[in-house]
């Protein structure tokens, strides 16, 4: 049974108008920040700033020693959290990097790290992925937002 819990919120931040994203990751535990990280991208997406994100949450947890750990990742992506929660990545394993009707899987240079950090570390923690609505009352959620459009800004100036 776990007796640690660290919490990582991501987000990613993209504006259509001026194509530029950014991207944080917050990581909890006791209810105070133990690390965070962030970025941009020019030219980016939504999508990849989101899963940036995420990446980043990954990256942090795999320097997490081995133990009794639960490593819980808040997303207010349902893109990301559907494709773990719902498997959407097995699928795309066993199909060749293609969706469930054949089409190429999109941002699979980040995807492929993803799934392979993430099924390295589903072997060493209990790890959870949760969705959380995004711009709503979730401190720490609003916290990695904040971060995300701050390192979005830094390319817009």
């Amino acid at each position: 049974m776990p007796n640690r819990t660290v919490e990582f919120y991501v987000d990613g931040a993209y504006s259509s108008k001026s194509q530029m994203g950014g991207w944080a990751c917050v990581c909890i535990e006791d209810e105070m920040i133990i690390h965070e990280c962030s970025g941009y991208e020019p030219y980016s997406t939504n999508n990849r700033m989101e899963i940036t994100a995420f990446l980043g949450a990954l990256e942090l947890a795999d320097t997490i020693e081995t133990g009794h750990t639960k490593v819980i990742i808040y997303t207010d992506s349902a893109y990301v959290e559907r494709t773990f929660n719902e498997k959407w990545y097995s699928t795309w394993l066993k199909n060749g990097w293609k969706t469930a009707d054949r089409q190429d899987v999109k941002n699979q240079d980040l995807w492929k790290r993803v799934v392979a950090l993430y099924i390295k570390l589903k072997e060493k923690f209990s790890l959870e992925i949760v969705r959380v609505k995004g711009h709503a009352d979730n401190k720490w959620n609003n916290y990695a937002d904040l971060l995300a459009v701050r390192e979005r800004v830094k390319l817009e100036m």
